[in-house]
């Protein structure tokens, strides 16, 4: 961007007039800040259970992804903070530092990455330089029971990225209950051995939700890198399809944005960033709130400077 907005040039104009410089009046980092702002109209409710799901795409990366790593930061930040939800599961964040600054901008917010001390079994399979899962959480809303990696003897089916799973205690509305979130980030490419690996893994991962969750309230959510309905493998079903037959136990809200042929990314027609939640849960779905965020109604050149992917929203009732 090379526009001022007219708050910034009448500050220049002030910074001339008295002799000096805008650059004696306001530092770079204090103007690419307010350059960079964006109000984005917020999503969450005061009384309901809001989860997001967001793949930054390569965030923090210095070879990878967008390339202004502070534009793609403060586009972050403003997302997050704007867009007011209680509990995020983050894919593709490669800087912990970047992470750490996101996360000190966010009022409120807590959270961590796969490879945090804090996460057992993280550092083991996430690498300080590798694409890692994360969460953010309101503090006022959440706090971590326990945090661990899972299904890591089915690492190489989940691409180098064994689930993050966070067991959080909830307390809104008045009453205090437990929910699990579990952050996914699945094989990509549409060619038939990366299918049979995400085949894998969704047998690994309803294998587990079977026998470890059978009445709890579970949300898994991420990039799950293949749809729903049909697999973007040509000729291929999902995936997924395992879980998606077994309405009684799960079901994806997610799949409404698959049957509307709604993208969940900029770049391909496909809804590839899913959430997945158990009966117990799905008994709270509010009816029609899942819904890709098109922050890029809000955010210039948002696929080359924020993400290549759109945030994944829902709400629950508690």
């Amino acid at each position: 961007m090379s526009r001022l907005r007219p708050s910034l040039l009448l500050l220049a104009s002030l910074a001339t007039a008295c002799g000096g410089s805008l650059e004696e009046s306001a530092s770079e980092s204090e103007l690419a800040t307010r350059e960079d702002a964006v109000t984005i109209p917020a999503r969450g409710s005061a009384s309901t259970l809001d989860f997001g799901n967001w793949n930054i795409e390569w965030f923090g990366s210095t070879s990878n992804g967008p390339s202004n790593e502070s534009l793609q930061l403060s586009n972050a930040r403003d997302v997050i903070k704007g867009a007011d939800l209680d509990i995020w599961g983050l894919e593709e964040v490669v800087s912990t530092t970047s992470f750490n600054n996101l996360k000190s901008q966010l009022t409120g917010y807590a959270g961590f990455l796969a490879n945090d001390a804090t996460v057992t079994n993280g550092s083991a399979y996430y690498s300080s330089s590798e694409q890692k899962v994360g969460i953010l959480y309101k503090t006022s809303v959440a706090s971590v029971v326990s945090a661990r990696v899972i299904l890591t003897s089915y690492d190489s089916d989940f691409a180098g990225r064994p689930p993050l799973e966070v067991k959080l205690r909830v307390n809104l509305n008045g009453r205090t209950g437990d929910v699990v979130v579990i952050v996914l980030h699945a094989k990509a490419y549409d060619d038939s051995t990366s299918w049979q690996r995400r085949y894998n893994a969704s047998q690994a991962l309803k294998s587990y939700l079977d026998s470890t969750y059978p009445t709890t309230k579970v949300m898994v959510f991420g990039d799950w890198n293949d749809d729903v309905d049909t697999s973007i493998t040509s000729g291929k079903a999902s995936p997924y399809k395992n879980l998606v037959d077994d309405s009684a136990d799960y079901s994806f809200p997610t799949k409404a944005l698959s049957d509307a042929r709604i993208a969940t990314t900029a770049s391909y027609p496909d809804a590839i960033d899913h959430q997945l939640v158990t009966n117990e849960l799905k008994a709270s779905y509010v009816s029609g709130s899942v819904q890709a965020y098109r922050v890029d109604s809000y955010i210039s050149s948002y696929s080359s400077t924020t993400s290549d992917h759109f945030p994944v929203l829902s709400r629950y009732n508690w």
